[in-house]
């Protein structure tokens, strides 16, 4: 499909993209919480981010929304040649960093995931240095933000995201790197932390409210039992 038909298509397609992460956010998660170790930029930067579950695009697409921001992401080619509807809502592909720097310094919450494909969960992967590079050209900050998903005392996973300082423009790909590796150090303490698994990570704000689990969906059956 080319031409003026697959340029509708993709319009179409993009235009209920957001609606659907949204809906799988709410349905597919218990919850997404979150918590900021310094005020976020005033306006554009490139969010480097770690790539340990497969929710972290959608999770990328809310972070910039919930704060205001044009969503946008460096993506792989291929993928983005396969779902080019995503060119659409801010993705740009990796082989055009001037490109991406130009959507970061026009305002966008650009995510980079230096550590380039999925990962298991656990400390930071193998990593590239483009992310430092396409924010010096943009003129904006890096900004460090960790997500981790972790299946607790719930039956969906809980995701919860922490913000480090923005770093300025001219950081290092070292310095970049470093400071994403101890927010997502510091994120993991905090969960193995919480004592109550049932309860969330105390000192995270819930951003996105999820699904509860059956458990909490059926309660209203336990207090209709006990008011016999």
């Amino acid at each position: 499909m080319s031409g003026p038909i697959a340029t509708a298509f993709e319009q179409l397609v993009a235009a209920f993209v957001p609606a659907r992460m949204n809906r799988a956010l709410r349905r597919g998660l218990a919850g997404v919480w979150g918590h900021f170790e310094a005020p976020p930029p005033g306006a554009g930067a490139v969010v480097v981010a770690n790539h340990h579950a497969w929710w972290d695009a959608y999770l990328a697409w809310a972070f910039a929304v919930r704060h205001g921001r044009p969503p946008g992401a460096i993506m792989d080619d291929a993928q983005l040649e396969r779902f080019r509807f995503f060119r659409r809502l801010g993705a740009v592909p990796a082989s055009r960093p001037r490109a991406a720097a130009r959507r970061a310094a026009a305002g966008a919450l650009l995510v980079v995931f230096p550590e380039g494909r999925l990962r298991p969960p656990g400390p930071l992967g193998p990593t590239r240095p483009g992310a430092a590079a396409v924010a010096r050209w943009a003129g904006v900050p890096v900004w460090p933000v960790a997500f981790r998903a972790v299946v607790r005392g719930a039956e969906r996973p809980e995701v919860y995201v922490r913000a480090g300082a923005p770093l300025p423009a001219g950081a290092s790909a070292e310095e970049a790197v470093a400071a994403l590796a101890a927010v997502l150090a510091r994120v993991d303490a905090d969960v193995a932390a919480a004592a109550d698994p049932e309860a969330p990570v105390p000192g995270y704000e819930l951003w996105w409210p999820g699904t509860g689990s059956t458990h909490e969906r059926a309660a209203w059956v336990a207090r209709l039992w006990g008011a016999r």
